[in-house]
């Protein structure tokens, strides 16, 4: 289980890719992985997203900060990102309410 700051809301990165962009993807994929451990701790989880047939869409990020502007530097200094592989990408705050099968009280 993850605990997070007292009335920290982290953010969410939401990654939407170009079709056909799987080549581009696996010639910086090491360099993504560089990128999502730069931010160390901070990074709660990151993975694809999958279509219905297995293949990258695009991918998420949990971001533990309450300061947008460095939620949107690490999204937008994405190596996919940079290397226009990214369709669209969306910087969102998230409550955590839910986790591990308990409603988590919050006075937020």
């Amino acid at each position: 289980m993850f605990y997070l700051e007292k009335n920290l809301i982290p953010y969410l990165i939401y990654a939407r890719d170009f079709e056909n962009r799987d080549e581009a993807r696996e010639h910086i994929r090491e360099a993504h992985r560089d990128h999502l451990r730069s931010i160390g701790d901070k990074l709660l989880t990151a993975g694809a997203l999958l279509d219905d047939d297995g293949n990258v869409m695009g991918g998420i990020s949990l971001i533990d900060t309450d300061d947008q502007a460095e939620a949107e530097r690490f999204a937008y200094n994405d190596p996919y990102a940079k290397a226009g592989i990214r369709k669209e990408t969306q910087v969102l705050r998230w409550r955590k309410r839910w986790w591990e099968g308990e409603f988590l009280l919050t006075d937020l």
